[in-house]
């Protein structure tokens, strides 16, 4: 229930990821926003519908955000806050830059399209999975650990 209430009052139709913490915010959430990125740093997102998960921040392809493995294209894409269901929304993908994509800038957004080959939207809601536990559930891991 409790997850609920933050969903609903904090993130709404964004991920954890793409929250920031703010002055009007209740103790609580100021709380779990200073440990967000290192939560997160343990998981990724397996991409269903793509409405939630961002394309340059959050982590879906791999252990690592494209942002940070790929930081020069980050540092010239117009749009940074961009979900998965709009980049992949038409062809060519809906990703504009500041300048033109040359040399080491365009070989690495090649990779990165190559990569988007096998990525499908579906209806079902995107899902983070927990990489420290054989479910890919964090909350499961919880409550083994505490009740069992």
């Amino acid at each position: 229930m409790w997850q609920e209430l933050l969903r609903n009052k904090y993130i709404k139709h964004k991920t954890v990821g793409s929250c920031v913490k703010k002055s009007t915010d209740s103790h609580l959430w100021k709380s779990l926003m200073n440990v967000k990125d290192t939560f997160m740093s343990f998981g990724s997102f397996k991409v269903k519908n793509g409405t939630p998960t961002q394309f340059w921040v959050d982590t879906w392809l791999g252990n690592q955000q494209l942002k940070d493995k790929f930081s020069e294209l980050f540092n010239i894409v117009r749009s940074k806050q961009d979900s998965m269901a709009k980049v992949l929304s038409s062809i060519p993908l809906n990703i504009s830059f500041c300048s033109n994509l040359v040399g080491r800038n365009l070989r690495d957004w090649h990779r990165i399209v190559a990569s988007l080959h096998d990525v499908n939207l579906q209806g079902d809601r995107d899902i983070f999975v927990w990489a420290l536990h054989s479910s890919g559930i964090f909350f499961h891991q919880i409550y083994v650990c505490c009740i069992g």
